[in-house]
């Protein structure tokens, strides 16, 4: 049986291949993830434009400008914006509507390919996500510290998220900007919410952000990465499918 993360690499490949990422788009300079990041006044939140799931299907009945507008009076210190269409509803036309909050942007996608990290740039993201268990996989084209170098020559901030310690210790070993613990299995898309505990003090002598990912909605969960050394947290599902984004959001504030 083939597994989640399979398909996801799959589908990235065909994304390419069809130029979907190579809609033109004039560049604009992305404002900074980690500055924001470092100089929230509370404790930072990367609140996601995620409007649908491979896991749970349709998330939200707004649209992205909505949630946006939400995020943005919630007092988000990011946006985190998925633009991979088939699985995650995503576009990224929801770039360049974010890129009006004034908020930095994380391009949120499976990235495999340059053409995807040019078009980050090119629609005002600021960083790009990239999955360290995607590298590790067999059928994966990407390399890795490839792509982080292309990241850093359009001006991009990378944050190398990982699911495991295994992928977590590779990924220190890279020159991205900041570190990502995702709580989901990518394969299965399970989540365990004790990995950010687990991990976190694994990390305590980097200087890089660390961010939290997945299975967030309360506010003692974030008081306790926070806590263990966590630097911010992305939350996705959990806003988008509330019924108040703002509120929801301004629930979740913790002091730093």
């Amino acid at each position: 049986m083939q597994d989640k993360l399979s398909e996801l690499i799959m589908n990235a490949e065909a994304l390419v291949s069809s130029g979907y990422y190579g809609q033109g788009a004039r560049h604009y300079e992305g404002a900074s993830l980690s500055r924001s990041l470092t100089t929230h006044a509370t404790f930072p939140v990367i609140a996601e434009i995620k409007l649908a799931s491979p896991s749970m299907g349709r998330l939200s009945t707004y649209g992205p400008r909505k949630l946006i507008d939400d995020y943005v009076r919630g007092g988000a210190a990011a946006l985190s914006v998925l633009t991979e269409p088939r699985f995650f509803h995503g576009s990224l036309k929801n770039l360049e509507l974010g890129r009006q909050s004034g908020l930095p942007m994380l391009m949120k996608d499976v990235v495999i390919n340059e053409d995807q990290v040019r078009a980050a740039s090119l629609h005002g993201a600021g960083a790009v996500l990239l999955i360290q268990e995607v590298f590790d996989h067999a059928i994966s084209p990407g390399r890795r510290d490839d792509l982080i170098d292309c990241a850093h020559n359009w001006g991009l901030e990378v944050v190398l998220e990982a699911t495991s310690e295994e992928g977590l210790n590779k990924a220190r070993d890279s020159e991205a900007d900041l570190l990502g613990i995702n709580q989901r299995d990518l394969r299965t898309l399970k989540v365990d919410l004790t990995k950010a505990m687990a991990f976190l003090p694994l990390l305590s002598e980097e200087d890089r952000p660390i961010i939290v990912m997945s299975g967030i909605g309360s506010r003692a969960v974030i008081e306790g990465i926070r806590d263990h050394g966590g630097d911010a947290v992305l939350v996705g599902g959990h806003l988008s499918s509330a019924k108040d984004a703002e509120e929801t959001l301004r629930a979740l504030e913790v002091p730093r």
